[in-house]
Formats: C-alpha cells, structure tokens, sequence
C-alpha cells in the first residue's frame, strides 16, 4: 500500500441501480480508479474532492456508499506537526539539499596531461571559483581567460556546470620543437686560467695546444673557417678542452649554534568543514611560545564520492629552541663536514689534483680559505655574430 500526497477514499456502493450507477460514473468527469465488482458492491477509489459529485449520483440511482480514507503522507506527517525537533530537521534537510543543489561541490579537470591539475584549481581559486562557490556567481568567461592567460600551456578552456559539480575542460598547446643550437655559429674560449691538459676537436679550428696556458676568455677554437680560395666560412665549434686551473671556496661554522626540538606537549583543534566554512568542535587552547602546525583534512564519502564537508584536524606542536656553545675540536670537525658536503655537491663532476686549507679562528668561530687545485672541463661556447 503506497502513501499519496493528495487525499484519496476507498468507496464501497451498494444496493438499488448498481450498473446505471456505475456508467453514470463513467460518463461523468470523476476520476475513480482501481474499480471491481464483488458480489453486490461495486469498489472504487476516488478523490476526497469528488466525494459530493459521487453522493449526488448516488442518490439518483438509491445506491448506498461507504468510505474509507487511504493513507496520506501529510495524514502520517499530522500527529508529528507538534513535534519541534521533526520540523526543524525537516528544514535543515531542505536548506542543505537547496545550499548543495546552488553551490559548487567539485571541479573535475578533463583532458590535462602535462599541466598539472592543482595548477588549474590554483588559478580558478584565485579568480574565486572553488567549492562552496555559488554557482550563480561564476564568472564561466572570466574564468576561461584567465586560465589561458596564466597557464600558457593550455591553448583552449571551456567551463560549465552539471548540477553542483564544476567541469573544466582543457586542450593543452602542442608544444614547440625544441630548437637545436648546433647550427648556430660560435667559437670555444676559456673559463678559467688554465693549462691545457686534453684536446679533443669535433668541429672548428684548434689555437691552441695542450701544454699552452691560456687565460679566461681567451679562444680554444675557432669556428671561423677559411678555404684555399679565401672564402671564409662560419660554423658551430664543438669540442672538448680540459685543463688544469685553480678555484677558491671560503666556509664557516661558529661556536653557537641554535637547535629547534619538539616536546611532547600538543593541542588539538577540530573542525566541522561545509565547503570552505570550518565550524568548531572543540575548543583546545594552547599557550605554546613556538609551535609548528600541521593540519589534515578527512573528508566524507558516499557511494564512492567525495562530498563537499569533513572533518578537519589542526594540530599544535610546542617546540624549544636551544643554543648550545661548541668547542674548538667540535666546530672544527663541523667545518671539515662542510668541507667534504661542498666538494660532493659542488666539484663531482671534476678532479681535485690538489687543496690547500687555511684556517682561521675568530671571536665567534672557525672560517676557511680553500684553494683548489682542480683537472676539468675549462672550454664554453661564444657566439659569433655575423652580420
């Protein structure tokens, strides 16, 4: 048995002209369903509203009716009408159904694949369309503009919605071959002051030998070719010049030193989170001095979908920051670390032949003076510009 929301009565007519009755019926303008004939009574359901225009008939033809109401949603909704709670759940069902039918829940990103997706939401967030948005508030051409103009990327954008999810849809540019430079006359010069360990020509004149000192800028190979018949020609040099120079580093570490440590007192703050709005939960003070915050957001699913509100942890985590004062041996042996974490990050790519250290020590600590002695690659290309 259904509930209606229109009110409907079960009839039962019997007695006097039963069939006359029942084609009066049927030529009439009533609405009576779900009709049978059982016996000597005659069933059928009918409007609330139509009741009078049935007894009217009724009486022409003798016919006796009886009736019973069907069930109704607002007759089952009737005896909870005093009941506060019910309305004020019922509203707020209806005022979060409307507010998540009117406002943005998702952005869906179709068609990016060298463009990252935080990097569209970024630039959509900026210009305010991000979930909790009104939809009828989103500026769709703006928005489409602007993500050409800030991400270059993107040759076309196209935005619409479908209900509360945001789809944005990209075409990104076909990229631009990469220009080669080897067509592109130049000529090979020095880095350094150097001498010349190791030639090796792929194109271009030599000038130089190995066993020559040259100076910083001074040309290792030319790319200005001439021919028997003193045409002179331009092209690309390439090659490979290694050579022994000097490199100069200066370091430092002190005697005092800050260190940033966590304790084990925290405090914790949660949140309701609708869209971007973040209600409070709970109201965790801290009089922490220094603190590092993390935050994690876990949102709702249903039905394998992310819905717009979670729940929202802000943690606070007191930290002490200390001084310590080292000693002479101490910071001594953080400089020789530092020494060695320079030479990995800033000379692997070279041989050291030779290091000369010079330390010095001053009111506030250790600093020293590095020279190098190094065998690599000492030749770059310059561009010959012709007119």
């Amino acid at each position: 048995m259904g509930f209606y929301i229109r009110e409907r009565l079960d009839i039962s007519a019997t007695g006097g002209r039963l069939y006359p009755f029942i084609n009066a019926i049927r030529q009439s303008d009533l609405i009576c369903t779900h009709q049978r004939c059982r016996g000597e009574a005659f069933h059928c359901r009918i409007f609330r509203a139509d009741l009078r225009h049935l007894q009217e008939l009724a009486d022409i033809h003798g016919i006796s009716l009886k009736t019973k109401p069907s069930p109704t949603i607002l007759g089952r909704l009737r005896p909870y009408r005093l009941r506060l709670g019910f309305a004020l759940g019922g509203f707020l069902c209806l005022g979060i159904l409307f507010l998540y039918s009117n406002t943005v829940s998702t952005i869906e990103v179709r068609g990016n694949e060298q463009v990252s997706e935080s990097m569209i939401l970024s630039v959509l967030s900026h210009e305010g369309l991000h979930p909790g948005k009104w939809i009828t508030d989103i500026d769709y051409i703006n928005c489409e503009r602007k993500l050409r103009l800030y991400v270059p990327e993107l040759a076309w954008a196209a935005i619409r919605h479908e209900g509360s999810r945001i789809v944005v849809e990209v075409h990104e540019a076909t990229p631009k071959t990469e220009m080669l430079h080897e067509r592109v006359p130049c000529n090979i010069v020095s880095m350094y002051d150097a001498q010349i360990t190791d030639v090796r020509v792929y194109n271009g004149q030599l000038v130089r030998l190995i066993g020559d000192g040259v100076k910083k800028g001074e040309l290792l190979v030319s790319g200005v070719l001439e021919d028997d018949k003193g045409g002179i020609f331009y092209h690309h040099a390439i090659a490979s010049i290694k050579g022994i120079y000097r490199k100069e580093a200066e370091l430092s570490e002190y005697f005092t030193v800050s260190q940033t440590e966590t304790t084990e007192k925290s405090a914790t703050k949660r949140y309701f989170r609708l869209f971007h709005l973040q209600i409070p939960l709970n109201f965790a003070f801290h009089s922490f001095e220094e603190y590092t915050e993390s935050e994690t957001d876990i949102p709702f699913w249903f039905l394998g979908r992310e819905l717009p509100f979670g729940i929202v942890r802000r943690t606070f985590t007191e930290t002490v920051t200390e001084s310590s004062t080292r000693s002479v041996e101490e910071t001594n042996l953080a400089l020789n670390s530092a020494i060695v974490r320079y030479e990995k990050n800033f000379l692997s790519n070279v041989k050291i032949l030779d290091r000369s250290i010079e330390y010095i020590t001053h009111d506030d600590g250790l600093s020293c003076r590095i020279i190098y002695t190094l065998e690599g690659e000492i030749g770059c290309t310059s561009d010959i510009f012709v007119k």
